[in-house]
């Protein structure tokens, strides 16, 4: 299998609150969930709804040490709706579309340092 990716990702548990984007507060608003990877390019992580390929997410991501979650824009490149021992397993991959280049390099130096040491 080749590898298409351009950056490292880093397996860890981070949390993440994200929304469709233009959703209102009152609707269905922001959902709490934990990363499953994250790295330069975008973001894993556990869906706690039903997502499709295109749409768009405001993601606030928690990355330990920071004291402000990053925000980003990011595009669902991929989702997956599975069954496993009697719960629903959502999952998406998301690239990122929008990113202020500080907190990108806040990103890549935190993959760098924790997954290299």
């Amino acid at each position: 299998m080749i590898e298409r990716r351009k950056f490292l990702r880093l397996q860890a548990p981070i949390g993440l609150t994200y929304k469709k984007a233009g959703t209102q507060k009152r609707d269905k608003g922001l959902l709490i969930s934990l990363l499953k990877n994250i790295g330069g390019g975008g973001i894993r992580f556990i869906a706690r709804e039903d997502l499709a390929e295109g749409d768009i997410l405001e993601l606030e991501i928690e990355i330990p040490h920071l004291g402000q979650a990053i925000k980003a824009e990011g595009e669902v490149v991929w989702f997956s709706h599975s069954k496993e021992k009697d719960r629903d397993v959502r999952e998406a991959g998301i690239r990122f579309r929008s990113i202020q280049s500080k907190d990108l390099q806040k990103i890549l130096d935190y993959v760098h340092t924790t997954g290299i040491g």
